[in-house]
């Protein structure tokens, strides 16, 4: 798309750590049901957490294949599974921070964006990533959405004021 102000995607190496992540979790928690019948309750445990590891390899292949465009006009993301979200229709937006340590020492971002029956999430792994939320902090404030303190407060880490009532 000639006119897209941003064009990004996940970077390989984040693909690739995540489909290692994957495999190696659909073997540990499949592979005992190759070699024995284990009893029901490892069974049960086994077969959910496979469930998981099969869901983080689907994520994963289909990332492989996106690339979010956002223009003047909004986001779309291109790739095996299509979606596209007008500025005008944006509804919903939400940017939490997940924390994996202790004291929020190590983490992610996950901005999520809700419209038009539409709803795209996006992590911080993008290429990207900073530009897009500051291109989503834009179409916030010229549409005059609310958003809920922790979104605002996530927002202002990245360098983008959000004013709101809490």
């Amino acid at each position: 798309m000639s006119d897209a102000r941003i064009v990004a995607r996940y970077p390989a190496y984040e693909q690739k750590a995540d489909g290692l992540r994957a495999a190696v979790g659909l073997v540990m928690s499949v592979g005992p049901f190759l070699v024995t019948t284990p009893h029901p309750v490892i069974a049960v445990l086994a077969g959910a957490s496979g469930l998981l590891f099969l869901v983080l390899a689907l994520r994963t292949l289909l990332r492989q294949f996106q690339t979010i465009h956002v223009d003047e006009v909004g986001l779309r993301v291109v790739g095996l599974l299509e979606q596209r979200i007008d500025w005008d229709d944006l509804e919903k937006v939400s940017l939490k921070y997940y924390a994996t340590k202790h004291h929020w020492s190590g983490g992610w971002l996950q901005l999520v964006l809700a419209g038009a029956g539409h709803r795209v999430a996006l992590e911080n792994q993008l290429d990207g990533f900073n530009a897009i939320a500051a291109c989503v902090a834009e179409a916030i404030l010229e549409h005059e959405l609310v958003v809920d303190k922790t979104t605002r407060e996530n927002f202002l880490s990245l360098g983008h004021y959000l004013p709101g009532d809490d």
